[in-house]
């Protein structure tokens, strides 16, 4: 049956209900209580330390959402949906679902407004301080964002991999790479190349740890810097994966400049990014553009607002490669001569 108009307005308005309680149980770790089977709902309470009538209005509610299933009067257990509630399997979105509405990343959230009528960040507003600030003077926030951020990236590399073909290059250098899923991903794809994991200090000592660990450890470099400032040279293809989207385009631009300096004539620039829809098209991006107003200051971008940006930094562009995920590959490669005055 189809909705009425204002009955599909309220379900929009009600979703952040469900949102929130997944939220509730993300943090209660049910998903995790029912990996070996169906359980009732007074042991789950028992085991999570909740409030049995509570908990069970709670997964009453979720089982209606696809969240959970209710097979016999208050026993409850795993659906397709909710196995990704699980903290540490493949394709996990627990830590996606904590990070929404932990307080600290909620507060600029609730000055949604602030962004609208300024222009401004709101999460700067409420906080005296960037994104990656707070992050950096919190080891807790920061360990959450960036499982949340991996989980995004995990299940786009595959889609990555399969839309690009990497054989021609013999170096590749992931600018802002964190925690290097999709450098090492590229690398054990294709042996015969080597890489550098590009990133400021702290990322590079923590987040990118785990690659002296991994097989590909001695075909890949780990390079501390400021993409603000430099950028290694040397490589033959230069990725930036959810990169620009964290930037205006005044500080987009810095970075792009820095690429243009770096590489050779014959090399390539990749940015993988969420490329907004014309019209009335349902995209992923459009929401990511709302959570970067409010949160970094950055934005997605049209085909025609990355063919601008990256024409003044001194690039044309050869491409755009879409992939079975929210990203696309924009291939890139640098104008011979040229001259930075004419553009900016």
């Amino acid at each position: 049956m189809t909705m009425s108009p204002e009955n599909t307005l309220r379900q929009l308005i009600s979703s952040q209900v469900i949102s929130r309680l997944i939220y509730v149980v993300a943090k209660l770790g049910i998903a995790d209580l029912l990996k070996d089977g169906p359980r009732h709902y007074e042991r789950l309470a028992e085991l999570s330390q909740a409030d049995s009538h509570s908990l069970y209005r709670v997964l009453r509610t979720l089982a209606g959402a696809g969240v959970f299933s209710e097979t016999e009067p208050g026993i409850f257990e795993q659906t397709p949906v909710s196995q990704f509630l699980q903290a540490d399997v493949p394709g996990s979105q627990h830590a996606v679902a904590t990070l929404v509405w932990e307080p600290w990343w909620r507060r600029g959230w609730d000055e949604l407004l602030y962004s609208v009528k300024t222009g401004k960040v709101a999460f700067n507003h409420v906080h005296g301080m960037d994104l990656f600030e707070v992050l950096s003077r919190d080891s807790e926030a920061a360990a959450l964002f960036n499982k949340a951020m991996h989980s995004f990236s995990e299940q786009e590399i595959d889609s990555i991999l399969s839309a690009y073909d990497f054989s021609s290059f013999k170096k590749i250098v992931d600018i802002g790479g964190g925690h290097g899923g999709f450098i090492s991903a590229v690398l054990k794809a294709y042996p015969q190349i080597k890489g550098i994991l590009f990133d400021l200090s702290h990322a590079v000592t923590t987040v990118g740890k785990p690659i002296e660990g991994n097989t590909i450890a001695d075909r890949c470099e780990l390079v501390a810097g400021d993409f603000f400032k430099s950028i290694p040279i040397g490589g033959d293809l230069y990725t930036l994966k959810s990169v620009i989207h964290d930037w205006n385009d005044e500080r987009a631009l810095e970075i792009l400049k820095n690429c243009y300096k770096a590489m050779a004539d014959s090399g390539r620039l990749i940015l993988i990014e969420r490329v907004i829809p014309s019209g009335n098209t349902p995209s992923p991006g459009k929401i990511m553009d709302i959570v970067m107003m409010v949160n970094l200051g950055g934005l997605e971008r049209t085909v025609a607002e990355y063919q601008g940006l990256i024409e003044k930094a001194g690039f044309e562009l050869i491409g755009i490669i879409p992939t079975t995920s929210a990203m696309s590959i924009i291939e890139c490669a640098p104008i011979k001569n040229h001259n930075e005055d004419d553009t900016t």
